[in-house]
């Protein structure tokens, strides 16, 4: 006679039901990736009637010493050292009377930087119109066509800068290879500043209605491949200042992840801008099939802090960056479309669109972090896989 509870058949019943639970649940749980960005600067279309006036270029020194009233001789006496105090000072000196043309730019009225006149660009339609048509939060532009076909695209950095010769890159590598880019971008790779995205709620790569997208400043440089570029699945430490912290709902249609618009700040370097200051900021990153992004981002800055970036440099920028303090002031004054002063109606950012790519990584939230928190481990130390 067969024994009324056969132990062997339980004990595979139970095995057989806890896998289907722990199968249901995995198959049901929301994933969770982390990035760690390897390309992160504004991003200057290279199109070929861009800059038909040609690039910026050194000033004419000459030409600048003579309107003043120097004699030949004095011009020349300034020439046998060009990198002296004397030669810097005049250089410098060249506002009305006399004033830091780098510190004080509104002392010397001049337009002729030369800026953007294509009507390609990166970015997105951040202002909500079709032509550019001023709003209570924005001022009367000119609107790009995106490198995509998408309409009313909003980039005025772009159409400032766009003609700095230390910015302009080649057609064949979209840009890329700009002197002034390909630089901070090695710096960032250097260890100089490190910034992270993480994506939760993932319910299908492909698809998925209702992420969340985390934006950090990383605590840990990154990590160099053989190839000089960033090494994917590196773990990486979220740095606990919430002042670099930002969290925005976001959603995933087609491989495309974009989000709702956001303000937050970025910490950056002191080689050119050492605080990002972005409002309603909207990022679009495509999942590449190496598991990668790829996109931008854009959002309105604040474009006095653009130009005291460059500026404080002062007789570098000028005299070897092929810039021009005062022009540059007077251009982002008349192409800054964002925010306009209550008072005086000027409009106080700038439109942009940064180009983003990002590989995969372990982020490491903080144990504990002073004030609010707006990353919040499931418990200390927690590792939260990339893939």
């Amino acid at each position: 006679m067969q024994p009324i509870f056969n132990l062997d058949r339980i004990r595979c019943l139970t095995l057989a039901v806890s896998a289907v639970g722990i199968f249901a649940t995995a198959a049901s749980a929301a994933e969770t990736r982390g990035f760690a960005i390897s390309w992160f600067q504004p991003a200057y279309y290279a199109g070929d009637d861009d800059c038909p006036a040609g690039v910026s270029q050194e000033i004419d020194w000459k030409e600048v010493f003579a309107k003043e009233g120097k004699t030949p001789a004095e011009i020349q006496a300034l020439f046998e050292h060009p990198l002296s105090p004397d030669f810097q000072k005049a250089a410098l000196g060249r506002g009305p009377h006399g004033e830091n043309v780098c510190a004080d730019p509104a002392s010397l009225p001049d337009s002729s930087w030369k800026t953007v006149q294509g009507k390609q660009a990166y970015g997105a339609n951040l202002d909500g119109t079709q032509d550019g048509t001023a709003t209570p939060n924005s001022c009367t532009h000119q609107k790009f066509t995106g490198i995509d076909g998408t309409p009313a695209v909003d980039n005025q950095l772009y159409r400032v800068m766009g003609c700095s010769k230390i910015h302009r890159g080649s057609k064949a590598k979209d840009g890329h290879d700009a002197f002034g880019i390909e630089y901070l971008n090695e710096r960032m790779r250097e260890g100089l500043v490190t910034y992270l995205i993480e994506i939760t709620g993932i319910d299908d790569i492909r698809n998925s209605n209702n992420v969340q997208v985390g934006i950090y400043q990383g605590a840990d440089p990154l990590v160099q491949d053989g190839a000089g570029g960033v090494q994917a699945d590196s773990t990486m430490r979220i740095a606990a200042d919430t002042r670099w912290q930002a969290t925005v709902r976001g959603r995933i249609k087609d491989g495309v992840l974009t989000t709702d618009p956001v303000d937050f700040n970025l910490r950056g370097e002191a080689v050119w801008l050492p605080e990002f200051h972005f409002k309603r900021a909207q990022l679009r990153l495509e999942f590449q099939p190496d598991g990668s992004l790829k996109g931008h981002l854009s959002g309105y800055q604040d474009w006095a802090s653009i130009y005291w970036g460059m500026a404080k440099t002062g007789f570098l920028l000028e005299k070897f960056s092929a810039g021009n303090c005062p022009a540059m002031y007077n251009a982002f004054q008349r192409m800054a479309d964002g925010d306009p002063d209550a008072k005086t109606g000027q409009c106080t950012t700038i439109s942009s669109a940064y180009g983003v790519e990002a590989v995969p990584a372990f982020l490491i939230h903080p144990a504990e972090t002073k004030g609010n928190k707006t990353a919040q481990a499931a418990e200390p130390a927690n590792t939260v896989a990339a893939r």
